[in-house]
């Protein structure tokens, strides 16, 4: 294909992939919120079953990425999200037959493979071939439009389960993989890998071999898993335990609520700046603003985890910051290391990440149940401080 296309001829597709990783997102990662309570009373299933599935859903996804791609890059991504949708849709059909604890988390092995053909980094090595030096425009204003995933599926699912039964539910969302996500992937154009010896060297632009030289390549690769490993250990962790932070720091229960609910505004308006402006500075250093607030903010809140103005300065800094960082989480390997070999770099980045992201939860759990608020807060300052660190000597090693 060629480097660069005009958003106009694939703005229709890309419509329609920005829908697609709503609904992926929305009836896979945020659907089990809302079902929590109805596999409880319905199969006897607790929280940390529940959410179990999700464990193993990163964990599926470290195990097959650094293969899957490697295959994206030979091969383009209209096959592998296209099986995608449909093994997707085999997943829920199954997770609407669990009977238990076994059940259930079996189908979660099934439902993570499909996910991670059709989702995440799979859909950034799509935009990345579809419109070369756009891509990071590109990526920055799908994700933005990803973060209405919860805000459409959570009150979706609210409903379809308490009208029909969570089981008619998922069977909903497996038809909606078939019937909408399956014929949009379908679509994708046939893909052809550029030769990585290509003789016309003029037609090998920068965009296709990045700014990193082969002799730095390997610390710098594991300067940026150190740095967003790190970070997303705090970004996947903390958030699913700021509101019981809050109320056991004395803030009032329907308070914290509303408190919290400013993340996702604060998460949107930081993607969408960065999606607007974000082109006209270096990704590192994009990222390296958000490495920074990210841990000013948790050490500003557990000075008076108590205090809702320093809560809600939390949230929105905080937010903003993990907002930012998802973004250079995708786009960062693609300035680094081009375009060539795309799908294998972020299949390799991808293992330390799910891994971490896996663990995030119950280390959290554990963190506020033995350091309280204001120590869950300062450890979380201080593995983002590692994060911010490992990108600081990352870009010295870039300025050499």
């Amino acid at each position: 294909m060629p480097a660069s296309r005009r958003l106009p001829e694939y703005g229709l597709l890309l419509a329609g992939l920005a829908l697609t990783r709503v609904i992926g997102w929305g009836s896979i990662y945020y659907s089990p919120s809302v079902l929590a309570g109805h596999l409880e009373r319905d199969i006897g299933l607790g929280p940390a079953t529940v959410f179990g599935g999700i464990t193993i859903l990163l964990v599926i996804g470290a195990v097959i990425s650094p293969m899957l791609g490697r295959h994206l890059d030979r091969r383009g991504t209209r096959l592998a999200m296209a099986l995608g949708a449909v093994i997707s849709a085999l997943g829920l059909g199954l997770l609407a037959l669990a009977q238990g604890p076994v059940s259930y988390l079996s189908t979660w092995s099934v439902i993570g493979i499909g996910h991670a053909m059709q989702l995440a980094n799979t859909g950034n090595v799509t935009v990345a071939q579809l419109m070369g030096e756009r891509t990071r425009r590109m990526i920055g204003l799908m994700m933005l439009v990803t973060g209405l995933a919860s805000s459409i599926f959570w009150p979706l699912t609210a409903w379809l389960s308490a009208d029909y039964g969570w089981r008619i539910c998922v069977l909903i969302f497996a038809a909606i993989q078939l019937v909408i996500v399956l014929p949009i992937h379908l679509s994708i154009p046939a893909y052809r890998a550029k030769p990585l010896a290509d003789p016309g060297a003029s037609t090998v632009t920068a965009g296709d071999q990045g700014r990193v030289p082969p002799s730095e390549r390997r610390p710098i690769f594991w300067l940026l898993a150190l740095s967003f490993s790190a970070s997303g250990l705090v970004s996947w962790g903390l958030p699913l335990h700021i509101i019981g932070l809050m109320q056991g720091a004395g803030i009032a229960a329907a308070t914290a609520v509303t408190i919290a609910s400013l993340s996702g505004a604060a998460t949107m308006l930081a993607r969408a700046v960065d999606a607007v402006a974000g082109e006209r500075l270096p990704v590192e250093r994009v990222a390296l603003a958000g490495l920074a607030l990210g841990p000013a903010a948790c050490l500003l809140m557990s000075v008076a985890p108590g205090s809702s103005v320093f809560a809600i300065a939390f949230v929105i800094v905080f937010s903003a910051a993990m907002g930012v960082i998802s973004v250079a989480r995708a786009t960062l390997p693609l300035a680094l290391f081009g375009r060539q070999g795309f799908g294998a770099m972020l299949g390799r980045l991808t293992v330390p990440q799910n891994l971490t992201f896996a663990a995030a939860p119950l280390l959290f759990a554990l963190l506020v149940e033995r350091l309280g608020a204001s120590g869950t807060l300062m450890v979380s300052a201080a593995i983002q401080c590692i994060a911010l660190f490992a990108m600081i000597v990352l870009v010295r090693r870039l300025r050499r």
